[in-house]
């Protein structure tokens, strides 16, 4: 109860925060690292930029001291009833394993020695989010739910949870709007279930741009696990 409460007070505030800023036209105050944004409990979270939208960066990574996942297992987890309608469902085919579709992706994985595993199965919740924008400390209160539920399976070395928002579902982090300010995005947080790693994908409209950013999160991940110190 005790941490539950922590999660409220957190969201609140972030909330309160967020109006405040767009009733006064404040900027948004970004790292000086590209590709990194202020997440809403003040760490930094690497993202997909809109405008690079593809699997694999133009330029070379470096790593930073940290050490990279050795492998990585997709947990997909589709949240929102948008998911329950047909052609949204068939869209979930190409999304359940993503890295295994994307050549790009998963072969920069592939050249610092990190193995693609096969996604585990996925989890359907079509919970109405229609009401709500859903930042990232909801995203982190919902992992913490379906890990006590037993809903998913445990955090390990190589796991990975790839949260997929259902059309419809509004989406923001920090003060960012998906969609405007990023694709997809990772972060990790520590829980009583061990460390969680995990990315998270709003929905989009066009296709290859979903399944890309998606892939692209994902690898990013599994390089710099930790957001910071990894490879970027």
């Amino acid at each position: 109860m005790r941490k539950f409460a922590i999660y409220l007070l957190l969201l609140a505030s972030c909330t309160a925060q967020l109006l405040m800023a767009q009733q006064s036209g404040q900027t948004l105050d970004r790292p000086a690292q590209p590709g990194f944004i202020f997440g809403d409990d003040g760490d930094q979270v690497q993202i997909v930029p809109k405008q690079e939208p593809g699997a694999a960066s133009s330029l070379p990574k470096k790593n930073h001291g940290g050490a990279a996942m050795k492998a990585v297992q997709q947990v997909p987890i589709f949240w929102g009833k948008g998911w329950a309608e047909s052609d949204a469902r068939t869209r979930q085919t190409a999304l359940a394993d993503v890295l295994a579709g994307n050549a790009s992706a998963s072969g920069e994985l592939q050249s610092h020695a990190i193995k693609t595993l096969r996604a585990a199965p996925g989890l359907n919740d079509f919970s109405d989010l229609s009401a709500t924008t859903v930042n990232d400390l909801a995203i982190q209160h919902k992992l913490v739910d379906l890990l006590q539920t037993n809903a998913i399976p445990k955090p390990g070395a190589n796991t990975l949870y790839v949260i997929y928002l259902a059309p419809g579902v509004s989406s923001s982090i920090g003060g960012n709007k998906a969609g405007t300010d990023y694709l997809a995005y990772h972060n990790v947080v520590n829980v009583e279930a061990g460390e969680v790693r995990y990315v998270v994908v709003p929905y989009n409209d066009d296709a290859a741009t979903h399944r890309a950013a998606a892939a692209r999160a994902c690898s990013e991940a599994g390089l710099n696990p930790n957001v910071i110190g990894g490879w970027f």
